[in-house]
């Protein structure tokens, strides 16, 4: 009992250099610690991002989708004004699928487009997708030439903003009408 009495009044302490050591070892574990640390929280955002990407993209695509085969166009020509394409049901009727301002528009011609309409409420900017269509043999369809049958062609081009970084994704698609 008396050796650890001894040992505990004894007044030997570190040294300098054991200080120094021993802080430098800290100091190297924190820093790894935390760039793995800080690797994770970058790559959960990332794929985070990369999910809402998708997921927004799936919505654009089904909402498209949807809308053409609801409608039912008797014809289908391209937009001469924006990068979308026009349905055309009957003489009177006629609807709009389009991009615009980095948004996606459905409606009439003479709709203004709806913020509150759930169809189109997406969070990414769309600037730069392209919407049209083309016959079975390869023309495309125009105002003068519509077409009643052939394939829908959808490029988009999403992005989002997240932490000062832009996250981009693009996806084509063809389908027939």
């Amino acid at each position: 009992m008396k050796k650890y009495a001894e040992r505990l009044k004894s007044e030997q302490g570190f040294t300098l250099i054991e200080m120094i050591a021993a802080l430098t070892l800290f100091s190297m574990i924190v820093g790894i610690i935390s760039m793995v640390t800080m690797f994770g929280f970058r790559s959960y955002h990332k794929i985070t991002i990369e999910n809402s990407l998708r997921d927004e993209a799936d919505i654009i695509m089904s909402t498209i989708i949807n809308e053409l085969y609801t409608f039912a166009p008797e014809r289908v020509e391209n937009t001469t004004l924006t990068n979308g394409i026009t349905l055309k049901k009957g003489s009177t009727t006629d609807e709009v699928i389009t991009f615009s301002q980095g948004s996606l528009v459905i409606g009439a011609i003479t709709d203004e487009p709806d913020p509150d309409d759930p169809r189109t409420a997406i969070h990414s900017t769309l600037t730069g997708s392209v919407i049209s269509s083309t016959s079975a043999d390869g023309r495309t369809c125009q105002a003068t030439f519509p077409c009643e049958s052939g394939l829908i062609k959808i490029k988009l081009k999403l992005a989002q903003e997240y932490d000062g970084r832009t996250y981009t994704m693009e996806l084509e698609s063809k389908f027939g009408f």
